[in-house]
């Protein structure tokens, strides 16, 4: 039988949702935040620290809101993982990938963890991950 790791690592989008009620998907990342914290430690990245700080947040709120999640700092091996993956990621005019996507789930790829998100683009340059996905994925 398969373990899985103690930690699940949070993505910006579910955490985007998560804090704002009117948000279209704000109930299933509740619900899906709940049923991964009944099971395991929930942590949140630098990076999505990062991107909720140039949301018009307070860092109180910020905080506050953070508080029930392990943070986890982007190291040095994160940060070569994710430019590895990005530098191999074809670029289109349609779909341009962004560089904190990569730094976060690079750091679940290096540590092992699951990785809870809304996002299910660009997934193949990390088959070492084991994502959750809060709402049902697109076709």
């Amino acid at each position: 039988a398969q373990t899985h790791p103690a930690v699940i690592l949070v993505d910006t989008s579910i955490i985007v949702a998560w804090l704002d009620p009117a948000h279209e998907h704000h109930l299933a990342c509740a619900s899906a935040l709940e049923r991964a914290a009944a099971v395991d430690q929930l942590a949140v990245s630098a990076v999505t620290y990062a991107e909720l700080a140039a949301g018009n947040r307070t860092h109180e709120a910020v905080l506050e809101a953070l508080q029930g999640f392990v943070p986890v700092d982007l190291l040095m091996e994160d940060a070569w993982r994710a430019g590895q993956a990005f530098g191999r990621f074809p670029k289109s005019k349609k779909d341009q990938p962004v560089l904190p996507d990569y730094f976060i789930r690079a750091q679940a790829a290096v540590r092992g963890w699951q990785h809870l998100t809304n996002d299910d683009r660009r997934l193949a340059p990390w088959p070492d991950v084991d994502f959750i996905f809060a709402r049902p994925r697109r076709s």
